[in-house]
């Protein structure tokens, strides 16, 4: 291969590094717009959060808090914000694989399973 073709190849990678950047920025700038929502107790707790994980609110009807019940609320409470933390994690893939048509997560697993990864044994 010559010095020229070599040349070509590095610019071809640092044009495509410069599509990625684009491409992170705009999964960013997505990704901080997105809430989603999860609930439990047939809608008694409703939990909110960014894509992101951050928890933004958290309902609880008023019915729940007069019952004198603190166990049951606890574990709903827990229950909806593993949910839209569950929800979050996954809206996250989803944008991921739609702005770069495929989940960098998914691929480093692949790598990892067979022992592509430098350092790793190819297990998981």
């Amino acid at each position: 291969m010559s010095i020229f073709e070599n040349l070509k190849n590095m610019k071809d990678v640092f044009s495509q590094m410069g599509n990625i950047q684009e491409k992170q920025a705009e999964l960013q700038k997505r990704i901080a717009q997105i809430r989603v929502s999860a609930s439990a107790g047939a809608g008694m707790v409703e939990v909110t959060s960014t894509a992101e994980g951050v928890i933004t609110d958290i309902k609880i009807n008023h019915q729940l808090i007069g019952t004198n019940d603190g166990k049951m609320l606890e574990t709903l409470i827990i229950s909806a914000v593993n949910e839209v933390l569950r929800k979050a994690k996954e809206t996250i893939s989803h944008e991921m694989k739609s702005v770069f048509g495929f989940n960098p997560g998914d691929m480093e697993r692949i790598l990892k399973q067979s022992g592509g990864m430098p350092g790793d044994s190819g297990s998981v």
